[in-house]
């Protein structure tokens, strides 16, 4: 009996001390727990480690977390899909811009070159209108000269002359040298005109005596209309012819002759070239005295 009352006591103690055993490693896990869930929120709570803030273009904040990476939400991506659209609008805005910008300055650029262009055309057109108002002044200067003088003009020539028939069995082909004032007006092919000649002819076979005529006649002359820039001519007339030769039969004489011939006058403004050409015939006692003098000269 007290055998069994001992077993008893004894199981009962036992049992006691594993039961209470069993708590304290109960209670002393629970607490280890508690403290490390105290820690670790202390930690987080407490940490003095700064977390990196950015802000984006389009003004939204936003934070980045050291170490661990943060998930994407529904606002992050609506906010950056917002700023990208703003910013290729952006974009688009400054492009369409500069394109307006250069079509502007192209505008401009070609109103300008049109603009100089035309006032060259203008410059040109005045300076062709001004040459031609001076070529008409100097035609009408020209004219005004011509009036003012009378249409009086003075010729000096001189060439060959060769003498005709019974003359040219007597005397060799010599020279002529001849000074004239006409007049002719402008606008009628009739006009008048006064030479004085000097003509040499020198003797053929044994003879020394040369033939010298002098002769100072008076001409009618006519124009023939103007071909181009030349303008022939016809003359007529007579005068007196002084001549000494031993053909004469004395040793100078004076007779009474007359010519014919004509000539063309070449060239522009106030003096001009010609050529002439006249048959003279001289009334000399014996036989008639024939010469053709050829002469070119200038006519102002």
């Amino acid at each position: 009996m007290q055998y069994r009352l001992s077993k008893t006591v004894a199981l009962g103690i036992a049992a006691a001390l594993t039961f209470g055993f069993a708590g304290s490693a109960a209670a002393q896990v629970t607490d280890s727990v508690k403290t490390t869930t105290t820690t670790r929120s202390k930690t987080t709570v407490t940490s003095s480690r700064r977390i990196p803030v950015r802000k984006d273009e389009s003004g939204i904040t936003s934070t980045e977390s050291a170490g661990t990476l943060a998930r994407p939400n529904a606002d992050s991506i609506r906010a950056d899909s917002i700023a990208n659209a703003e910013r290729m609008r952006q974009d688009s805005i400054a492009n369409a811009e500069r394109v307006r910008q250069d079509s502007i300055a192209a505008v401009e650029r070609a109103r300008q070159d049109s603009i100089a262009a035309a006032e060259r055309a203008r410059q040109d057109s005045i300076a062709a209108a001004q040459a031609r108002a001076d070529s008409i002044a100097r035609a009408e200067a020209e004219r005004l000269r011509q009036l003012a003088k009378g249409d009086v003009y003075f010729r000096l020539g001189a060439g060959v002359s060769m003498p005709r028939d019974e003359f040219g069995d007597a005397y060799k082909k010599g020279f002529n040298v001849t000074g004239s004032a006409g007049w002719h007006k402008w606008n009628s092919p009739i006009g008048l005109r006064l030479d004085v000649g000097y003509d040499r002819f020198g003797v053929k076979g044994t003879g020394s005596d040369n033939a010298n005529i002098w002769s100072g006649t008076g001409e009618v002359t006519l124009k023939i209309p103007q071909v181009l820039a030349v303008s022939p001519y016809l003359v007529a007339g007579g005068g007196v012819y002084r001549l000494a030769t031993s053909y004469s039969g004395s040793t100078s004489t004076t007779k009474g002759g007359w010519n014919a011939g004509g000539g063309i006058t070449f060239g522009v403004g106030m003096a001009k070239l010609f050529i002439e050409g006249r048959y003279n015939n001289v009334s000399t006692e014996l036989v008639k005295t024939k010469y053709i003098p050829v002469i070119l000269g200038i006519s102002f």
